[in-house]
């Protein structure tokens, strides 16, 4: 059986091959995958409660004796980084700012430990860098769109605030809650959790791309699609160098870890939220394209990184 099951399991981890299915499947089939949109929330929720199983909270608590480091980490992360990146994005292509401002403000991806042991990374701080940041982004993520952007946004910023808490908080204390009764059960389906998530990250991609499919195809005729995947690939490009260095006091591996958490950013809640409080295609397209440049840039900054590791 498990020969079987174990190369569908490896299919349905692709962070590479889901979305650009979900990608594709909502391109060719636009009215049919559009109805998924609205069910988003239970969607997204349903990630954050399996990825929060996953975490061990006594590994979290145990990183927190150097304080100063998650501070500023967490600081740099949910407000300098989103202001950096809005003013730079008003300054050079101001019709992506909003989008941009959206990605920076996320917090780090339920990924970012996994991927952070890969390029060779803090993983402990990884994770508690994802922890915090996850629970402090249903305050922090209306608050800086509020003070960056909200003279040219209309969006009820109390709304947002209950809406993020409740895809976020709500299915983070239910996993702890999960985990202190029924951790046999954990413990014998844990293998599938990241294989189901990565599948609802592609449903969810799918419905919402399918809300937008005609205005990118349109994009796509027009060359205006192209040019913002151009541009998105370059921003991520900058991410990746902005993560490093912005943390420049501290050693390599402290600063491969920023790259990635402020790099891989929680996409799948940045998809949601624009799709829920920006549903004009000039913000939602944007965001949606980024799955290329973020699924498919870890290869050579793992790459890099790595050589610049031995060269030490």
């Amino acid at each position: 059986m498990n020969t079987v099951l174990t190369p569908l399991r490896n299919i349905l981890e692709s962070y590479y091959a889901i979305p650009f299915i979900a990608l594709l499947s909502a391109l060719m089939w636009p009215d049919q995958l559009a109805p998924i949109a609205p069910h988003g929330a239970l969607l997204i929720s349903i990630i954050f409660f399996l990825s929060a199983l996953k975490i061990d909270m006594t590994k979290v608590m145990h990183q927190f004796e150097d304080k100063t480091l998650l501070i500023m980490e967490t600081l740099l992360m949910l407000v300098v980084y989103p202001a950096v990146v809005y003013f730079l994005a008003l300054e050079f292509i101001p019709h992506l700012a909003l989008p941009l401002l959206i990605l920076a403000a996320m917090p780090a991806g339920m990924t970012s430990p996994f991927l952070t042991e890969l390029a060779g990374g803090r993983q402990s701080l990884a994770l508690v860098v994802t922890v915090l940041t996850s629970l402090l982004a249903p305050l922090s993520i209306p608050l800086m769109i509020k003070l960056l952007a909200g003279e040219s946004v209309s969006v009820d910023y109390l709304s947002m605030m209950l809406s993020l808490a409740k895809v976020i908080i709500i299915p983070f204390a239910l996993a702890q809650i999960v985990k202190r009764y029924a951790t046999p059960l954990i413990l014998r389906t844990h293998v599938w959790y990241r294989s189901i998530s990565v599948l609802l990250l592609g449903i969810l991609i799918a419905g919402i791309v399918a809300k937008q499919a005609y205005a990118i195809m349109d994009g796509m005729t027009t060359g205006s699609t192209w040019w913002t995947l151009l541009i998105v690939t370059i921003c991520f490009i900058g991410f990746h160098f902005l993560g490093y260095l912005a943390p420049f006091w501290r050693d390599k591996r402290d600063r491969i870890t920023s790259a990635v958490c402020l790099s891989y950013m929680n996409f799948t809640l940045a998809v949601y939220l624009a799709d829920k409080f920006f549903p004009d295609p000039s913000v939602v397209v944007p965001i949606v394209i980024t799955v290329i440049p973020w699924a498919l840039m870890f290869v050579p900054f793992r790459f890099i990184v790595q050589k610049m590791i031995i060269a030490r």
